[in-house]
Order: C-alpha cells, then sequence, then structure tokens
C-alpha cells in the first residue's frame, strides 16, 4: 500500500479448469476436486524438491555466486520466482481470480488479450504469500531436504518456485471456500462480519471433521506417490504384503522419496491454517462497498482526483466505503474490473485538447465493459486544456432513460466518399444531435477501415436514437454502443449499487 492509502494495483494460471463434474464453482463438489487436484500438484511438487540438498546458498540475499543473475537484495530464488512471474503476467496468468503473484507490483501487463471472468468472488485485496514464502524458507525446506549443498542450485530454485506457486494457490482458493460458506450461511456470516468478530468467523468457517479426513488423504497421496512403483504393482524394496499397506502406517523398510509426515504436519500447521486466515481475510472484506480501479499515478493525476472527489467515501464512513486502486495504464483498470478486483474503473478519455486518447478508444472497442459515467476535471482544465474521464462497469443492460442523457459509441465505416456522411443522415433525420465526433484506425478484423467515436445526445433507448441506430447498422460495418448514462455529476450510491447488484452483473 502507498502512503496515501490507496492500494497499487500492478497487473496480478491461467483461466481456472473447470470442475470435471460439470458443477457450479462454488459447489461443495466442486470445492472438493478442486482441493485434491490442488494436493497431487502440491506432493509432487515437494517429492521433486526433496531431491536435492538443502542448498542455502539460494536464499541467501546478494549471495556472490548469483550475482550475474540475482540483485544485489535478492536471493537466488527470489529472482527466479519474479523473473518466473514476469513471463507468467505476459499470458495473463494473474488476471485469474484464483492465481496470485509473489511479486505483484512488479510484473508487466498480459500481452494476450483479457479474458472476462464470471464475478464468482467479492473483490478483495487478500494476499498471503509473503507469509507463504517465509513458512516455506524456514519450515517447509528444513523439514523436507538433506542438509548440504549438492550445486544442483538451478534445479532447486525451479523446483521451489513449482511448490510455492502450488502452495499459494491451494491457500487462495480459501476466497471460493469463503464464498461458498458464506452463501450457505449469509445471516450468520453477515452477524459476525459487522461485528468484526473473527474469533466467531474461524469458529463458523472451522469443520474439523473435514480437515482430518484432508490430512488422511494426503497421508495416503504421500505414501503412495512417494514410492517407486513397478510394472507388476510391487513397491520396489518391499514385500508385496507391505506393499499393499496403502492407508496404514508406513513400514520402516519402505524407501521413500519423502517422509510422508512431513507432507502432513505441512499441511496440519501450514496450509490449513493459513487457508483459513485466508477465508477470514476475505470474509471481514465481503461486505465492504466497491473497489475502484483508477489509471495512476496515485498524487495530482486527473484519473485520482476523480476517484476521490467522486467514490472516496467520507472519514466516518472511510471503513465499509469504497477501496481506491491505482493501476499502471487504462489496460491495468480493465484487467482490475474484468478479472472482479474491482467493481468500478475510472480511465482517462481526453487530455489537454488532444481528443479522445487512442489507448482508450482501443480498449472500448476490444472488451466489453460499459461506460456508466463521464468525469471531468476542472483544475485539469484550466492547466493543461480539456480533461474527461469516464467510469466503466461489467453490466448486462443498460440502465434506464433519465431525460437528460448522453450516449458514447463506436463506428465503423468502409473509408468511402460519402460514408460518414450517409451515416450521419440517420442521426440528422431523426433530430439526434451529435456533440462530438473523432475518427481514428478501424481496430484489426472488424470489416472497417475507418471508425469514428461519437457521442451524441440521448439515450440509446429513447426513440430517436434507436430508429437513428437501427438505420445506421446496414450502412456499418460495425455499430458498437459504449454506454448511455446521465449527464452532469455521477450518482456515487447509485453507480455502486449498479456495480455491486447481482442482476447487473455479468457471469
Amino acid at each position: 500500500h502507498s502512503s496515501s492509502g490507496v492500494e497499487l494495483c500492478r497487473h496480478p494460471a491461467l483461466f481456472m479448469p473447470p470442475p470435471t463434474s460439470g458443477s457450479h464453482p462454488l459447489s461443495l463438489q466442486s470445492i472438493r476436486e478442486t482441493l485434491i487436484r490442488q494436493e497431487d500438484t502440491i506432493i509432487f511438487a515437494l517429492i521433486e524438491r526433496a531431491q536435492y540438498r538443502a542448498n542455502d546458498v539460494c536464499y541467501q540475499p546478494g549471495a556472490r555466486a548469483f550475482a550475474a543473475i540475482a540483485g544485489p537484495s535478492e536471493s537466488f530464488l527470489e529472482s527466479m520466482l519474479l523473473e518466473t512471474e514476469r513471463m507468467h503476467a505476459r499470458v495473463r496468468r494473474y488476471t485469474s481470480p484464483d492465481e496470485h503473484a509473489f511479486f505483484p507490483r512488479a510484473l508487466p501487463p498480459p500481452s494476450l488479450p483479457l479474458l472476462d471472468f464470471p464475478a464468482l468472488l467479492h473483490p478483495c485485496s487478500v494476499n498471503l504469500n509473503p507469509q507463504i514464502l517465509e513458512v516455506y524458507l524456514h519450515k517447509v525446506l528444513p523439514a523436507v531436504t538433506q542438509p548440504g549443498d549438492d550445486t544442483q542450485h538451478g534445479s532447486s530454485v525451479v523446483a521451489d518456485v513449482a511448490v510455492l506457486q502450488a502452495i499459494s494457490k491451494r491457500v487462495h482458493y480459501g476466497l471460493f471456500v469463503a464464498e461458498s460458506k458464506f452463501r450457505a450461511k449469509p445471516e450468520e456470516y453477515t452477524a459476525l462480519i459487522r461485528g468484526n468478530d473473527e474469533e466467531g468467523i474461524m469458529r463458523l468457517l472451522t469443520n474439523t471433521a473435514v480437515e482430518e479426513r484432508v490430512l488422511r488423504r494426503v497421508r495416503r497421496k504421500a505414501f503412495t506417490f512417494g514410492q517407486d512403483i513397478e510394472a507388476d504393482e510391487s513397491v520396489l524394496g518391499l514385500s508385496e504384503a507391505e506393499s499393499r499397506c496403502g492407508a496404514a502406517e508406513v513400514p520402516a523398510s519402505a524407501p521413500l522419496k519423502l517422509d510422508p509426515e512431513a507432507i502432513v504436519r505441512l499441511y496440519h500447521d501450514f496450509i490449513i491454517p493459513l487457508t483459513k486466515e485466508a477465508e477470514v481475510a476475505y470474509l471481514l472484506q465481503r461486505l465492504g462497498n466497491t473497489r475502484v480501479a483508477f489509471h495512476g499515478p496515485v498524487e495530482n493525476g486527473p484519473c485520482h482526483r476523480l476517484a476521490v472527489r467522486h467514490f472516496e467515501p467520507p472519514p466516518a464512513t472511510a471503513s465499509s466505503g469504497s477501496k481506491l486502486i491505482e493501476c499502471e495504464s487504462a489496460l491495468g483498470v480493465y484487467e482490475a474490473v474484468l478479472s472482479n478486483r474491482a467493481f468500478l474503473g475510472i480511465v482517462l478519455l481526453e487530455q489537454a485538447d488532444l481528443g479522445v486518447l487512442p489507448a482508450a478508444k482501443q480498449l472500448f472497442a476490444q472488451y466489453p465493459l460499459q461506460i456508466v459515467a463521464e468525469l471531468s476535471d476542472a483544475a485539469a482544465d484550466r492547466a493543461a486544456g480539456r480533461t474527461r474521464c469516464v467510469v466503466v462497469c461489467k453490466r448486462n443492460a443498460l440502465p434506464p432513460p433519465t431525460g437528460r442523457d448522453k450516449t458514447m459509441l463506436l463506428l465503423g465505416l468502409l473509408d468511402a466518399p460519402g460514408n460518414l456522411a450517409a451515416a450521419l443522415t440517420s442521426f440528422t433525420t431523426h433530430g439526434v444531435n451529435v456533440s462530438y465526433i473523432q475518427s481514428s484506425a478501424a481496430p484489426p478484423g472488424s470489416g472497417a477501415q475507418v471508425a469514428f467515436f461519437i457521442e451524441l445526445a440521448g439515450h440509446a433507448r429513447d426513440t430517436a436514437v434507436a430508429h437513428a441506430l437501427a438505420e445506421l447498422q446496414p450502412l456499418a460495418a460495425f455499430v458498437k454502443v459504449l454506454g448511455s448514462f446521465a449527464c452532469g455529476a455521477p450518482d456515487r450510491d447509485a453507480l455502486l449499487g449498479a456495480a455491486t447488484s447481482p442482476s447487473s452483473m455479468r457471469g
């Protein structure tokens, strides 16, 4: 978090795998299937790491052996983990709601198009990766490795990264578990959340019987996966009777790759408690108002000023008000809204009399978010010319007309004489006032040669505007209504309510 109290949002697996049963992602069956798959991943990753020695030099900041790779204050592991996350960020791993980066502020934007994730979770700021890294270095590694240095440093940290990412995904899956539990008992959880009763929330979400079943299952898996299995189903070094023990205690003679009890202790002492800590942290934020993402910088930028002016709650209600999230780019704002880390996003539309910014038009064309309000910055207007921002969010449908509305749209045409005049005639014929128009290159693959950003008076549902848009369709390669909204200062409570209403959310 920055000193101003605004959370920094840098471009945080790929899309979550569907449950094999085809059930809803928050159903108990789906959650169980996911947790079982994650157990497999964690156990295999730990077995892989256990084949190497502790190799303590890999975890020492500024170690001379890695001066050519790691920075002066970085360990070899931290350098490898950061570079891995940078590569994964480019293929949008950390835009997925079930993925959390260890270095979220140091990641590049995705190179692949953003995905529109279903709104399963309430936006929150839970990230327990700092605790996970500490536990891994000081508790897990000593438990699963033998002391000493075998010089297999690169292989060791590659395995470390796999273990850390697997544990992180499992711990943060607690957010989905918590949401499922909240939906099952909303009244009980709501009372505890409003009372800020962390202990009460922990008691309500704890199911000791389920935790014991998880530990038994992990023990059996660790024993099974840790064996060397032959084609005749016998276990190397064991008698036939011993190789069939499975769920029983592990025989002393078993040549296992890793002590199953070490993995059980890891689950009992760290993974399950950290998962429950993530659940509690999520639930404590579950009833808060919205999180609003804006295009930075934090201090003195037009988006920040407008975010504070319109969406930061009064001090008396700050604990339950909206949370401002700074993003490094307009793309970062869209990522935050599409991945459900924010309800609303504020992006710069126009600045310094240069017209609508190309980056904004590109995002409007590529992604399905709806413009729900326009914000102007009088201070910036005086200093640098006209400055406008727009508020975007996920919505199923346009809001109802108010009688004082504005509509923004993108129009794609073939670049031929008379095409624009014919298109504009559709508005003139029905008495629709076009207040702003600006041309730009058409989006690739749109079928158009030139695109126009248009602002007009009225709502897309108004009779005159609706008829004009209908007449425009045969003339255009595409027409995309970006939003219809009331002119003037936005109604904060109405916007927040519209963004958080389940009926208004897509997905």
